[in-house]
């Protein structure tokens, strides 16, 4: 049996999450600078809301496709609810930027916290990826920041090209 298995973690679960942060950072980085900030909070929330809906396509055709039969509904539910970690793993980042958006935070303030947020929790992911696997502090630290780094590094892609 699995790590995640015995920690009743579907790595899936944790990929979502991951993916979603990033892709919501990117977004988030991306139009920062110019649309206002509950406009990119609802673009962000938009954007993870689509590829949660592409990803809950792709899976149930993929369920469909391999098991040679009439896609029913039972499997769409399923795929939505392991897809969902795409859209709930940037929630506490994204807190932030609701915080802006409701004038709590001034708005730099509050993109500032989203995405340092983002990157905190992709520290986190890498960290606790690492101690699952039993490894030392020493590299679960370093796994960590690899991990976020990774993040910062597609954020800056991401303004780079819009």
């Amino acid at each position: 049996m699995t790590e995640a298995v015995r920690n009743d973690v579907r790595p899936s679960a944790t990929a979502g999450a991951i993916y979603g942060t990033i892709a919501s950072m990117a977004v988030v980085a991306g139009g920062a600078h110019n649309t206002s900030i509950g406009r990119l909070l609802a673009v962000t929330v938009l954007t993870l809301a689509i590829f949660w809906l592409a990803h809950v396509y792709a899976e149930a055709l993929a369920h469909h496709l391999t098991a040679a039969k009439r896609l029913d509904w039972p499997a769409v539910r399923r795929a939505m609810a392991e897809e969902w970690p795409l859209v709930t793993g940037p929630l506490p980042a994204l807190a932030f930027l609701a915080l802006g958006a409701l004038d709590v935070l001034p708005d730099d303030r509050a993109i500032r916290l989203t995405l340092w947020c983002g990157v905190a929790q992709l520290l986190g992911w890498g960290i606790t990826f690492a101690r699952r696997q039993r490894w030392g502090w020493s590299m679960a630290l370093l796994t960590g920041a690899l991990n976020a780094t990774f993040g910062i590094v597609i954020v800056i892609l991401e303004v780079l090209i819009h």
